[in-house]
């Protein structure tokens, strides 16, 4: 893997998506990966027998050996841009198998499981707003969160941004807050309830 990935990969490992998410950018379009190294080679090598989601990636390097040399020497040599285009495709499609951007499945497995839980400040806001946007189930929540228990949000702007109708963001937000009483409920010694 070419530092620079690399330097985007532990930024993501630390929780900052954005250097990664902007460099992805840099390649856009449909036809991005036609610019990738791989492109117009066998398939095969970048799917390695021993790789997988579950292992542990150190005993799949041990197993494969120099096996890795071509796939991950080809993924050094790709354009920035279209590395972090491939690993961000793989993470936002969930890709449990194959090597991208030089990484093989089995160390992109804590990178998957960090990128479902990632949310974007942005991507939120902008629901609030009206605007709609794939949204990842964390963001729809905080969005739902966010209007359960601010008065001042417009109900038809974020009833847009999430692409239901009013009626049913209503319900949302009462469940939401049904939940949150539940879990704080919970969350109080026993007697503290009977006290109130």
């Amino acid at each position: 893997m070419s530092t620079d990935i690399y330097r985007l990969v532990e930024a993501a490992r630390q929780g900052n998506w954005s250097p990664l998410i902007e460099e992805s950018k840099k390649a856009p379009g449909k036809h991005w990966a036609e610019d990738a190294r791989c492109s117009n080679q066998d398939i095969e090598i970048f799917v390695p027998v021993w790789d997988g989601p579950r292992e542990d990636p150190d005993l799949v390097k041990h197993k494969l050996g120099t096996d890795l040399n071509r796939p991950r020497n080809l993924c050094a040599s790709c354009p920035l841009a279209v590395a972090a285009r491939c690993l961000v495709e793989s993470l936002r499609d969930d890709d449990e198998y194959g090597i991208r951007a030089g990484l093989l499945a089995s160390e992109r497995s804590a990178l998957r499981a960090a990128w479902q839980q990632r949310a974007n400040e942005d991507t939120i806001q902008s629901a609030i707003q009206g605007c709609t946007a794939v949204l990842s189930k964390v963001e729809r929540d905080a969005v739902i969160a966010r209007f359960a228990t601010d008065p001042s949000l417009e109900p038809a702007a974020v009833a847009r941004g999430l692409g239901v109708t009013h009626e049913y963001l209503l319900k949302l937000a009462r469940r939401h807050r049904k939940k949150s009483q539940s879990r704080l409920a919970e969350s109080l010694p026993t007697g503290s309830a009977d006290a109130a």
